[in-house]
């Protein structure tokens, strides 16, 4: 007998259909060029190291392996992007249900994230903070598994998925902290330790052994590029007032959308707060401790907390405040909420295609034409391919996504850069070549009002 899909759920799959062919296709019009971030993971994920100048290596080693499968085709990565969205948005349509059995709740959750830019506005850009979503929806559905159902195998998974989200961004400590959290208090109120959790830390070591190894022997850059982010190189002791309270407004912000959504549904004072609810329990401490920590990081350092690095943060928020007002959401005004969404899903587009085409400096830039005009005027000079390009990650970075060589991106000087065929991109590379001008063969130009100079193996 053929299984009914419920209209939330058939709702949801045109959710799901909405990001993949919707946003890609809106991207692919609207830009000429992919963004900046984007552009800078696939200039590092050339080559499958194990980690990066200013992150782990996830988020580069995924568009760089799809650049060998389908090499530069925009749409890919903007569908890359959208895929990490549906993907996250299914697991948290799954963590609701554990706590909902109707599929009407369990979509409020997740039409509620719609309202938030970080699920619509900012998502064509793929990178570390995207890349994350659906690593930290699924370890929390993981995590709730390991402890409602305790198999074996979500133990395993839940290493699994810890370890990548830590592989992406190291801002995922903040959501493993959490889980620690919940853990030491089950285990101090069942006085025992569960056994498979050390499944789950051995999975996530020997996972992410080789990137420690690297970043030992790599001086720490990336925690150095962390520091340096975050404000803590500026140190002043007022930042321990100011960059807080910064960053609780800006989240007030953006979240006021969110909760405009909701106060349309509620119709009475009725806030359910059962604490003694395990899985209420498990959603309250890790939708709410992972912000808190945070923020609690800021107070103490005195750094800075940059709004993208909250895209993962409210992945359950919908969730639980769906579960919090669940006595007091009225079923007769879902019309008006379902208006604020469908408002949401078509301002979202208009506004990014907006700001792409008339403001945007990134994705209106010129990569192709730019790239072409630079081969061209190379084979004047040489039959040989472009092997290296430099320094900087934005120029340097198109020549190597639009290039066929796909040239290797340096983003300093090393006598490695010298060696091959080289091309330096950026405002001003005539002070690069002057160390070099007796021993090489380098040509300067101008093209495009980018000076390039070439440089060519001798």
């Amino acid at each position: 007998m053929k299984k009914e899909f419920s209209k939330e759920k058939k709702i949801f799959f045109f959710l799901c259909l909405y990001h993949l062919i919707l946003w890609t296709l809106v991207c692919s019009i609207s830009n000429k060029n992919l963004p900046l971030d984007v552009i800078e993971a696939l200039a590092w994920g050339r080559d499958f190291e194990w980690g990066y100048i200013k992150h782990p290596p996830l988020s580069a080693w995924i568009p760089g392996l799809l650049f060998k499968l389908f090499g530069n085709i925009d749409w890919i990565y903007y569908f890359l992007s959208q895929l990490f969205i549906v993907i996250s948005l299914i697991f948290v349509w799954n963590i609701a249900a554990f706590i909902f059995k109707k599929d009407i709740f369990k979509l409020i959750s997740v039409l509620s994230l719609e309202t938030i830019v970080f699920y619509n506005f900012e998502t064509p850009q793929f990178n570390v903070n995207i890349c994350q979503l659906p690593l930290w929806s699924g370890s929390i559905y993981f995590f709730f598994r390991c402890l409602l159902k305790n198999k074996i195998v979500d133990w395993l998974f839940l290493g699994v998925f810890c370890a990548l989200g830590f592989l992406t961004k190291y801002i995922f400590i903040y959501l493993i902290l959490s889980f620690i959290i919940i853990f030491l208090i089950i285990s101090i109120r069942e006085k025992k330790i569960n056994n498979y959790s050390f499944l789950s830390l051995s999975i996530f070591l020997l996972i992410i052994y080789a990137h420690l190894q690297w970043l030992i022997n790599n001086d720490f850059i990336t925690l150095t590029y962390a520091a340096k982010r975050g404000g803590l190189t500026n140190y002043s002791p007022i930042n321990h007032l100011i960059n807080p309270l910064i960053f609780i407004s800006k989240q007030l912000v953006i979240l006021s959308p969110f909760f405009l959504s909701f106060f349309i549904i509620f119709k009475k004072k009725s806030i359910k707060l059962d604490l003694y609810n395990k899985k209420f329990f498990l959603l309250i401490i890790l939708t709410l401790s992972p912000v808190i920590l945070i923020l609690f990081t800021s107070v103490i350092s005195g750094s800075v907390i940059r709004t993208v690095w909250m895209i993962p943060f409210y992945s359950t928020l919908g969730i639980f405040f769906t579960y919090v007002l669940f006595k007091g959401i009225n079923i007769t005004k879902l019309k008006f909420f379902k208006m604020i969404i469908i408002f949401f899903l078509i301002l979202s587009p208009v506004a990014y295609s907006i700001r792409s085409i008339n403001f945007d400096s990134r994705t209106g830039y010129e990569g192709e034409k730019i790239s072409k005009t630079v081969l061209e005027e190379w084979k004047k000079y040489t039959s040989n391919s472009i092997e290296n390009v430099g320094f900087s990650e934005w120029y340097a970075g198109n020549l190597s996504y639009h290039l066929n060589s796909r040239p290797k991106v340096f983003l300093k000087e090393t006598e490695d850069f010298y060696k091959s065929n080289s091309v330096i991109i950026d405002k001003n590379p005539i002070e690069y070549c002057k160390k070099n001008i007796n021993n090489k063969k380098i040509v300067y130009l101008k093209m495009h009002e980018h000076n390039v100079c070439f440089i060519f193996k001798t």
